[in-house]
């Protein structure tokens, strides 16, 4: 069938669909559009269609597996190193020269989250949705106050509570996948949300492979779904 061009009513909006969604689906809801006269609720639904159709693509992306083991990556090597300082530094235990590594985790970590919250599916609530918002504003908060302590601005107490804000979001979003069935997943999110706020260079080892975890766990299931196909990761 032949593609139809912009010219059908409201046919641009469908620029904004995967490209997988629109090889399958565009010429049915071009042949839709074009049935009738265009409505300024059928923009906003074409918009939100296209927001859902890459929450829920067919077929899970590899980037929440990916960031997640790169996330976990970074931070077990940074735990590493730190377990192994003969002094251990200051409260709340980061290591100037480690900041940088710490910081490309954190926003490994932010797409992460994301990630691993995407796996409710079409369970999504208010809850949910407040758990995703306390995560990701966590976590931009740690990410600005680790670069400021990179920059020696600030350290100390700021940090300290932006970590804990992190790990509060990540909790509420292990929880919000327990309560949907994704216990695994849950639970090593959970791990990683207490280790989170442990003031020791070994929790930080945890906390990276709980991540690292998840990035396996999520890698596995991109493989099955990659195999089966939609709808059966």
């Amino acid at each position: 069938m032949a593609r139809a061009t912009d010219a059908t009513p409201g046919g641009s909006l469908l620029r904004l669909y995967p490209r997988a969604w629109r090889s399958r689906y565009e010429a049915e809801v071009r042949y839709v559009l074009e049935a009738r006269p265009l409505r300024k609720r059928d923009r906003v639904d074409l918009v939100r269609g296209a927001l859902d159709a890459h929450i829920h693509p067919p077929v899970p992306s590899a980037v929440p597996a990916l960031v997640s083991l790169s996330g976990g990556a970074l931070w077990t090597s940074a735990g590493i190193v730190l377990a192994l300082q003969p002094v251990q530094p200051d409260w709340p235990g980061y290591l100037y020269e480690l900041v940088p590594l710490m910081l490309a985790g954190v926003f490994c970590l932010i797409v992460a989250c994301v990630g691993v919250w995407l796996r409710l599916g079409d369970r999504i609530g208010r809850l949910d949705r407040v758990a995703l918002l306390v995560a990701i504003g966590g976590h931009f908060a740690w990410a600005i106050s680790l670069a400021a302590a990179l920059a020696l601005i600030e350290y100390g107490a700021p940090t300290a509570v932006a970590g804990t804000a992190a790990a509060a979001g990540e909790a509420l979003i292990a929880l919000s996948l327990v309560r949907a069935g994704q216990a695994p997943l849950g639970g090593l999110l959970a791990v990683a949300a207490v280790a989170l706020v442990i003031p020791a260079g070994w929790s930080w080892i945890i906390f990276g492979l709980a991540w690292s975890a998840i990035g396996i766990v999520q890698w596995q299931a991109y493989g099955r779904a990659r195999t089966s196909g939609p709808g059966l990761a």
